[in-house]
């Protein structure tokens, strides 16, 4: 419903918006984004949420949200001056000249990474709010999807590791889970892209993971068994652990898992739901369970 145009927008609507403002103009972006999404939410065609909410995006260095958010919101109320003014504060001219034409289909599309985005970054926050690790370092991670960084050792980040893609099973409802126990090091380099409800763990050896790697949704690495195979000794014995080595441009299929002590070679591919035990060279493709080399690239 929209509840700007009836004229009976709640109270508690109005007062999340100026709250959302102060956050706004104390600088907490975050939180300020969380409350105008909540009220479009609730309220889907809220001109002043979609505005502000428009402009904030616009100064976090993100135009083109901004503007599909607003065009979103035409294509729900063509008439409403205050979000064409806004867009064209927003777009260039050319893309101003077509929004003449409205196009519903065209409208959507576009919309739909904002609207995609907008119901992701709450629980974004959440498991941000939620991440323990205090030794997360490197460049500020793509959260796509929520990523879980927890545990008392040290996680690594290069530039532009990305978490979770849009168009894969569980996207809305899934985590990322990282965890490094006190003591190890997980290295995820430059470009890495893990797809929905990745798990890394590393007890101690440690994993590192090259740059430019692919990884499907459900991924898991491990570099620990966790628990001590002999049945006398599985609930307070040592675990087996040996590091894990993933090399540049490795590509992973769905459902992969890879277990501790293993090395993958730059360039390799491993099959989807491949469980891999012992290292893989560089430039094959590996698959099957345990995974062994099918062919060379």
């Amino acid at each position: 419903m929209d509840q700007q145009s009836n004229g009976n927008t709640p109270r508690l609507v109005q007062r999340t918006i100026a709250l959302a403002r102060e956050h706004g103009g104390l600088g907490r972006r975050d939180e300020a984004e969380l409350l105008y999404t909540q009220v479009l939410g609730v309220a889907p065609g809220h001109v002043e949420a979609t505005c502000e909410l428009a402009q904030l995006m616009r100064s976090r260095g993100d135009a083109a949200g901004a503007a599909a958010l607003l065009r979103e919101a035409l294509g729900r109320q063509p008439g409403e001056l205050r979000f064409r003014e806004a867009l064209a504060d927003i777009d260039p001219a050319p893309q101003r000249q077509e929004l003449q034409a409205t196009i519903p289909q065209r409208l959507a599309a576009r919309a739909r990474p904002t609207l995609s985005a907008a119901a992701q970054r709450p629980r974004v926050w959440k498991y941000r709010a939620l991440s323990t690790c205090p030794f997360v370092t490197g460049g500020a991670p793509i959260r796509n999807q929520p990523v879980l960084f927890v545990g008392q050792g040290r996680i690594v980040l290069g530039e532009d590791v990305q978490f979770g893609w849009l168009r894969s099973p569980l996207f809305y409802t899934g985590y990322c889970h990282v965890e490094a126990a006190r003591g190890a090091e997980i290295e995820l380099g430059d470009r890495s892209e893990f797809n929905n409800n990745t798990m890394i763990k590393s007890e101690g050896p440690g994993v590192r993971v090259g740059i430019d790697g692919l990884f499907g949704a459900h991924v898991e690495i491990f570099d620990s068994n966790f628990h001590d195979l002999a049945p006398s000794r599985r609930r307070g014995g040592t675990p087996r652990m040996a590091p894990v080595e993933i090399g540049d441009n490795v590509f992973m299929g769905m459902g992969v898992r890879v277990l501790k002590g293993v090395t993958i070679g730059t360039d390799a591919v491993i099959g989807a739901g491949s469980v891999v035990t012992s290292s893989i060279p560089a430039g094959v493709i590996a698959a099957g369970n345990p995974a062994r080399v099918v062919r060379e690239l």
